[in-house]
C-alpha cells in the first residue's frame, strides 16, 4: 500500500515539475523602432550651363506615321512614345534633374520700371538641372490623325491619361504622350524632379488646346469643350505643370505685318488665356524671334510676357533689363541626325533611336 508520506511526496514533485514546464509571463511588447530618415540630399547653387529641351506630341502610332504622306515630317521633327521613354532613362542616368521655370527667374518693379532677372537653380549635389517643355500640344487633326493620341483627360483617379478615339468610347493609355509618361516616370523615379517640377506646355489656338476645339466659338459644344479643357488645364497645374503662349496660328513672327502680329496676340488673349490663365512664358514658332523688331516685341511685352524662348544649341540665357531669352535644344529625328556622333549630344542617340519603326534609318 502506498501510504499518505509517499502520495504528499508524488504531489509535491508533480507541483514542481509543473512549475517548470508552465508557461512564463509574456514578454512586453518591444519598443516600436524609431521610422528610418531618408536621407535628405545636399542641395547646392548650380553654376554651370542650364539645359532646356523640348519634344512635340509623341508618335505613338509609328506603323500608321512613318507610312503616311507626312512621314517626312514625322520622321524629322518627333519621336516615338518608346524613343521618348529610352531618352527620360538616358537623360535621369546622366544625373539631368527637372527644375522649375518659375525658380529660374524673378519680376520686380522699381520706380514703375519692371526688372526681369536670372536666378541660380539649387539642386541635389552632383545633379545637372534642365528645363523641359512641349511644343504644340494641341493634336492637330493632321498629327492625331497618322500619329498622335488624341486628347489629355483626367480619369477616375484624378489623374491625367490620354485619351484616343476607337472603339466602345476610346482607349486611354500613359504611355504614349509625353505628359502622360512623364507623370509615370517620375512616380518611378521622383528624383528625377526637383520640388515637384515637370515642364511647360505652349500651346497654339487656331485648333484649340490639349486636344479640345475651343477654336470653334459659335458650336454647340463649345461650352462644355471649353470647360473639360480649363478642367484639365487646372489639373496639370496643381500637378506641377506650366504653361506658355506659342501664338495663336503659328506663323513666322519676324515676317507677317504688324498688324498680323497684333490680331494674332489679340486672338490668344481672347481665345486661349482664358483658359490657361495668365502666363508670362513666351515661345516662339519656329523659335523664331522678334528681339531685334521693338514694334513686335514691345507688344509682346506690354502683355506681361517676360521669358522668351528660341531653337537653338547656345546653353543658357541671355539677360535684359526687361526680359530673359533662353534658347531650348529640339529632341527630334533632326536631332538624332545632326547630334548622332557629337561629343556634345545629350544621350547616347544609339542606345534610344527605334531605326527599324523609322524604317531603318
Amino acid at each position: 500500500m502506498i501510504s499518505i508520506k509517499q502520495i504528499l511526496l508524488y504531489l509535491f514533485i508533480i507541483t514542481i515539475v509543473l512549475s517548470c514546464v508552465s508557461s512564463p509571463d509574456p514578454a512586453p511588447d518591444p519598443e516600436p523602432l524609431p521610422e528610418q530618415q531618408i536621407p535628405q540630399p545636399v542641395m547646392v547653387q548650380y553654376e554651370g550651363p542650364l539645359i532646356n529641351i523640348f519634344f512635340h506630341a509623341l508618335v505613338s502610332r509609328p506603323e500608321t506615321a512613318f507610312k503616311s504622306v507626312r512621314k517626312d515630317h514625322f520622321l524629322e521633327w518627333y519621336v516615338t512614345a518608346d524613343e521618348y521613354r529610352k531618352i527620360l532613362y538616358e537623360l535621369y542616368l546622366k544625373d539631368y534633374v527637372l527644375v522649375d521655370i518659375n525658380e529660374l527667374y524673378e519680376v520686380t518693379i522699381t520706380g514703375g520700371r519692371k526688372r526681369v532677372t536670372a536666378k541660380k537653380p539649387f539642386v541635389p549635389e552632383g545633379k545637372k538641372p534642365m528645363v523641359l517643355s512641349i511644343d504644340d500640344l494641341s493634336y492637330y487633326t493632321s498629327v492625331k490623325k497618322y500619329a498622335s493620341v488624341h486628347k489629355l483627360v483626367i480619369d477616375n483617379n484624378n489623374q491625367i491619361a490620354a485619351w484616343t478615339a476607337g472603339a466602345a468610347g476610346g482607349e486611354l493609355s500613359y504611355d504614349l504622350d509625353v505628359v502622360t509618361y512623364l507623370e509615370e516616370f517620375i512616380r518611378q523615379y521622383p528624383d528625377f524632379s526637383v520640388r515637384g517640377a515637370k515642364g511647360i506646355i505652349a500651346l497654339t489656338g487656331f485648333e484649340g488646346v490639349l486636344g479640345y476645339r475651343t477654336h470653334r466659338l459659335n458650336a454647340q459644344e463649345y461650352k462644355e469643350e471649353k470647360e473639360k479643357a480649363t478642367a484639365v488645364v487646372n489639373r496639370l497645374k496643381e500637378l506641377g505643370w506650366r504653361f506658355a503662349s506659342h501664338s495663336y496660328d503659328h506663323p513666322n513672327l519676324p515676317e507677317i505685318s504688324l498688324e498680323s502680329f497684333i490680331a494674332d496676340a489679340n486672338r490668344w488673349d481672347k481665345e486661349v488665356r482664358p483658359i490657361l490663365g495668365d502666363t508670362d512664358l513666351y515661345i516662339y514658332p519656329f523659335g523664331a524671334g522678334v528681339e531685334s523688331i521693338e514694334e513686335k516685341h514691345k507688344v509682346l511685352r506690354d502683355r506681361n510676357f517676360n521669358v522668351f524662348f528660341g531653337v537653338g544649341a547656345r546653353l543658357g540665357y541671355i539677360e535684359k533689363q526687361s526680359y530673359i531669352f533662353m534658347e531650348r535644344r529640339n529632341i527630334d529625328g533632326f536631332y538624332f541626325r545632326v547630334y548622332k556622333n557629337r561629343a556634345d549630344r545629350l544621350f547616347d542617340i544609339e542606345k534610344v533611336i527605334d531605326a527599324k519603326a523609322r524604317g531603318g534609318e
